[in-house]
């Protein structure tokens, strides 16, 4: 794995930190009625890559656009299995961990994910799959923190700070904003 960047690991922990000690005043999660709800995402995000080649041809920090379709199933009130599945909408250039320069061609990902839910507003997920290109595949290691905010009707507001790791090619930190329907078994 490469080095952590710095703001974003900061970036993570103060997030994490901040709504943990906000929740620690509310109640815990009961009756919320999430087992056996279905819950399905459009998320729209920036994928900030560290090894990115500019167009200058120097190494340096990438900006490439997201989007992605996100399927949960919640087993429980506090725990869900999912499927999460983003395109970055760009061609790009890359230099790898063993410093070869690589093309990605809107590379695609596919990652099956579990979430822990442990206060109304805060869930972690990690996971494993694939990100797919017709350069090369590789296998992706994502972990992330994600914040959601219920409006009326099973409406979710939600932003998330995901990193995925890239076996032997290279890592992003996506930072997504997106708009969920749950799907329950009892409307609330």
């Amino acid at each position: 794995m490469t080095k952590l960047n710095g703001w974003a690991v900061t970036a993570l922990i103060f997030i994490a930190s901040s709504v943990i000690a906000q929740e620690n005043a509310d109640k815990e999660i009961k009756g919320e009625g999430l087992k056996g709800a279905h819950r399905l995402s459009i998320v729209l995000g920036h994928s900030h890559v560290s090894e990115g080649i500019k167009d200058n041809g120097k190494k340096g920090w990438k900006v490439i656009p997201s989007t992605g379709i996100d399927y949960d199933y919640w087993i429980g009130n506090r725990w869900a299995l999912g499927l999460h599945n983003d395109v970055m909408i760009e061609t790009f250039e890359v230099e790898d961990h063993g410093n070869t320069l690589i093309e990605r061609s809107k590379p695609f990902s596919s990652v099956a994910v579990a979430i822990f839910k442990p206060k109304k507003l805060v869930s972690f997920l990690a996971g494993m799959g694939g990100e797919f290109a017709k350069e090369e595949n590789f296998a992706v290691t994502r972990v992330g923190i994600e914040m959601g905010w219920e409006m009326k009707n099973n409406w979710e507001f939600g932003i998330s700070l995901l990193y995925d790791i890239k076996w032997n090619a290279y890592d992003t930190w996506v930072f997504g904003f997106g708009i969920s329907k749950l799907l329950r078994k009892h409307n609330e």
